[in-house]
Parts: structure tokens; sequence; C-alpha cells
């Protein structure tokens, strides 16, 4: 998965023994080797950025196909807007993870 997460726009800051850091932004994940695929009852997890439309290009540009939870056999061309006003778009990566990056406010 270390790949994906890099065409995403994290960068990686180093690895050792199958586990690999990155940073996006000032905040900082972790991936560690797991046992299996994620099933079904698994978390989103919620990114939020103040920079969704470049985000949403850079997935684009690398060839990952952002979705909607709502919608996933449609391809999106940009993100979407939820009727409570928030605009995002989602990915899976490669460990069948869900991921939703959400835009946030520049005050947030």
């Amino acid at each position: 998965s270390k790949d994906w997460y890099e065409q995403v726009g994290f960068a990686y800051k180093r690895g050792y023994e199958g586990m690999h850091w990155f940073a996006l932004g000032h905040s900082e994940i972790m991936l560690h080797p797991g046992g299996g695929k994620q099933d079904e009852g698994a978390p989103t997890i919620h990114v939020a950025t103040t920079a969704l439309d470049e985000l949403f290009a850079r997935v684009k540009q690398a060839g990952l196909q952002p979705l909607d939870h709502q919608q996933p056999e449609v391809s999106l061309d940009a993100p979407v807007v939820r009727p409570w006003g928030y605009r995002e778009f989602e990915l899976q990566d490669p460990d069948g993870q869900w991921w939703a990056f959400t835009e946030a406010s520049a005050d947030a």
C-alpha cells in the first residue's frame, strides 16, 4: 500500500519491518501489517483538508479513482456536495480500507 499513500499525497517519512510512516501536512499516520482484509463493518477514515480540489486532481493524475460511497459504481469528475454542504470524495486503498477526504475551512 506504500505506493498508494504516496500517490494520494502522503509524504513517506520512514519504515522498517513492514511498518511505514507518512505525513500529510502536520499530521502523521503509520501503516502496520495486518492479518487480513478489512471486514465490511470496518470504519471509514476521514481526513479534512483545506486543499480538496488539489488533492482530487492529484489522485486523478495518479490514476486512482475517486468515488462516492453513496454511488460507488459512479466515477467522479469532481468532489460531491453533500446535502449538509460538505464537499468530499472517497478512495479505497489496496487493503480495502475506505478513506473519505472532506473540505475543511481554512480556520478549522
